[in-house]
């Protein structure tokens, strides 16, 4: 494992699959409109809920999509320019996954 992708996964202990669910779907919403603009808040818990729902090994009780979001943002996963989008940081986490 290289320095970097021991510091990408280090850097955030709590990462799981619920956080990088969140990434593939700001991902794929940026796949799906071309790059023009970013994901709004209510598009990623939207799509976040169906997801859920529909996968039946993860648990509504452990989502907690806002506290997830925040966290990505802080941490430096996403970034908030015309809406929710991944940074270079998020994209990397998102290809090792």
């Amino acid at each position: 494992m290289t320095d970097q992708m021991f510091y990408l996964f280090n850097s955030r202990k709590e990462m799981d699959r619920y956080d990088s669910l969140i990434l593939e779907i700001i991902h794929n919403h940026r796949l799906e409109s071309k790059g023009k603009d970013g994901m709004r808040l209510r598009q990623v818990e939207e799509q976040y809920h169906k997801e859920i729902q529909a996968d039946g090994s993860l648990n509504m009780s452990q989502s907690k999509v806002g506290e997830r979001i925040t966290s990505l943002f802080m941490e430096g996963y996403i970034e908030i320019k015309n809406g929710y989008s991944l940074t270079g940081k998020g994209r990397r986490v998102l290809e090792l996954v």
